[in-house]
């Protein structure tokens, strides 16, 4: 048997003794309050553990796309006024920022190239 499997079972094994406690003395003590607490507290730190161990496993692989050449082309201007007609046309499009004044023009580059792509938008290769 696995160790991590062992040890769940213990737990689980000491969470049904301190429930059958409580019923048998018909409700908590100081004490076992405290114990659950701690119970609790280990429980939760444990996943977490586990679940930074997992993340670790998972490879990033983002790549940026290039943007196309169009859009390289685009002064500042050009780039806030069609992102209000990317908004204008669709009800549900929305972007992470509010504020654009402190978006770099390259950023507005991408949220563009973004949200055409999944407005489903024909991207030109150039």
């Amino acid at each position: 048997m696995k160790e991590s499997t062992k040890n769940m079972r213990v737990l689980d094994a000491l969470a049904d003794e301190a429930a059958n406690y409580a019923l048998e003395h018909e409700g908590s003590t100081k004490e076992s309050r405290a114990a659950a607490e701690r119970y609790g507290g280990f429980v939760s730190e444990r996943l977490a553990e586990m679940r930074r161990e997992d993340l670790e496993k998972v490879p990033v692989t983002s790549e940026r796309r290039p943007v196309r050449r169009s859009l390289l082309a685009m002064g500042r201007d050009a780039l806030l006024a069609q992102l209000a007609k990317l908004q204008e046309a669709s009800s549900v499009l929305a972007f992470a920022h509010h504020d654009l004044t402190h978006v770099t023009d390259d950023d507005l580059r991408t949220m563009i190239d973004d949200a055409e792509q999944a407005m489903g938008l024909v991207r030109d290769p150039s």
